[in-house]
């Protein structure tokens, strides 16, 4: 019956440790709490040597107050021995012994009372059982559903890219693909990659060969670009001619279509016509006969001079950073967002973020609908800092080389550079001056008055 009810109610065994074991049994059996099969250090010991017999035998199953009172009676037998103080130190230092699960708890204030020290080195019985295999439930059927989720996001798309594209941006060609749409998370059985490229060639004239094409979770966007649209853009076949857009001296001069109207070392202004575009056409009288209307197509270099100001303040806001630095983790799954970092924002400071994020995939091509991102936080403190010349002068170099840059990818070959800085209120000016080469032709059409005059001249 007692086996039963240790079955179905569950027992531990506890270790106890400490110089009050005699006062903890003492309270205990006063409380009525039982306390079974107590073993001390010796006996295990021995137990294991195998100089013991059966548990039945080796192990005595007592009531707390009467291992007290054994203890008592087995101090005085020692003593009279003078054996007492050895034997306490080596059978008395470490006891075992059962117990129910209700009891140890009633038995942990006692033991804070006593200064002992309780652990429990063993479990049996039904409660201890049951939750071992709810445990053993959950985490089953936490993989389970992790490999379930894992099956079903093979048939989303979670990952869109786009290979050879040039003049439209990413962020362009991944707006036009939400207003199709198609999106992250989209079934891939709800993408018709032949109705898709049809739709972006429609969109894009100036694409000319699209290929949409899936690949475990990823869908991969081949383009080709046609240069040939961009050039028939730029070249319409409607008469004009070129005339100078800002103030030079010719350097050099290269015509392709049209007859040049002024020479390498020349003098212009803008408004002036440097290549026309009619082309008379002559007997071998060295008659007039006619004058054709074309395209001007020509490129004129001429030496200009190009002034900019920029307006600088004379004061800068520093930000001071504190050495406070917090990290924390970001987490984006589909539509739900986490984060694990909260800076403690102060009305003085302020925090500078910082985030990298990346998606995961468990192969090449199999991305999974998580983002993770690691957030890191700076503080800072800003504050004021008037400059100096030097300072403004810095900062005007680097404004002039930007600026310089700038025109060198346009293909404007740079002469020579002068910059001013002068205080102007609470302001520095920096006027920069630059002494450059470039194409000063731009695109006219050809005045009507000018053909009513030709048209006269023709007639006389």
């Amino acid at each position: 019956m007692n086996r039963l009810k240790d079955m179905r109610e569950g027992s531990v065994k506890v270790r106890i440790e400490g110089r009050g074991m005699e006062r903890f049994f003492n309270i205990a059996a006063q409380r009525g709490i039982t306390i079974t099969e107590i073993e001390t250090k010796e006996t295990k010991k021995a137990r294991k040597a195998g100089s013991v017999g059966k548990k039945e035998d080796r192990v005595e199953k007592i009531h707390a107050a009467e291992y007290s009172h054994r203890q008592y009676t087995q101090k005085d037998e020692c003593i009279e021995r003078n054996e007492y103080e050895k034997d306490n130190a080596e059978m008395e230092k470490t006891v075992y012994f059962w117990t129910s699960p209700r009891n140890f708890k009633r038995l942990k204030p006692i033991a804070r009372k006593t200064d002992v020290r309780l652990r429990i080195t063993e479990k049996h019985g039904f409660p201890f059982w049951l939750l071992l295999g709810r445990r053993r439930i959950l985490w089953v059927g936490g993989l389970a559903t992790f490999f379930l989720l894992l099956y079903s996001s093979s048939f989303h798309v979670w990952d869109i890219s786009f290979d050879g594209n040039r003049r439209f941006t990413d962020e362009t060609l991944l707006h036009f693909m939400n207003e199709v749409p198609v999106r992250c998370g989209m079934r891939k059985s709800h993408i018709f990659c032949a109705d898709l490229e049809n739709r972006i060639r429609n969109a894009f004239p100036e694409i000319s060969w699209v290929s949409a094409e899936l690949t475990g979770t990823r869908l991969t966007i081949h383009l080709r670009e046609n240069d040939g649209i961009l050039k028939a853009e730029t070249e319409p076949e409607t008469p004009c001619e070129l005339t100078a857009g800002t103030d030079g001296t010719v350097t050099r001069i290269i015509v392709r279509n049209g007859k040049a109207r002024v020479k390498v070392g020349d003098t212009v202004k803008a408004g002036d016509v440097l290549v026309s575009g009619e082309l008379p056409l002559y007997d071998d009288s060295e008659t007039l006969v006619k004058i054709n209307k074309v395209h001007a197509d020509a490129e004129v270099y001429a030496r200009t001079v190009k002034t900019v100001t920029w307006k600088i303040p004379d004061t800068e806001e520093i930000r001071a950073r504190t050495g406070k630095r917090r990290r924390g983790i970001f987490f984006k799954l589909l539509d739900l967002e986490f984060c694990f970092l909260m800076p403690d924002l102060k009305k003085e400071s302020t925090w500078e973020l910082f985030m990298e994020e990346f998606q995961l995939k468990l192969s090449k091509n199999f991305y999974l609908p998580v983002y993770v991102g690691i957030l890191t936080a700076r503080e800072y403190v800003p504050y004021e800092k008037v400059l100096t010349k030097t300072e403004v002068s810095d900062a005007a170099d680097r404004y002039l080389n930007e600026y310089m840059q700038n025109l060198t990818e346009k293909g404007i070959q740079i002469l020579g550079s002068d910059v001013k800085i002068e205080r102007s209120g609470s302001h520095w000016k920096i006027h920069g001056t630059l002494t450059v080469v470039e194409d000063i032709t731009k695109s006219s059409p050809i005045p009507e008055d000018q053909e009513e005059i030709q048209t006269l001249d023709e007639h006389h």
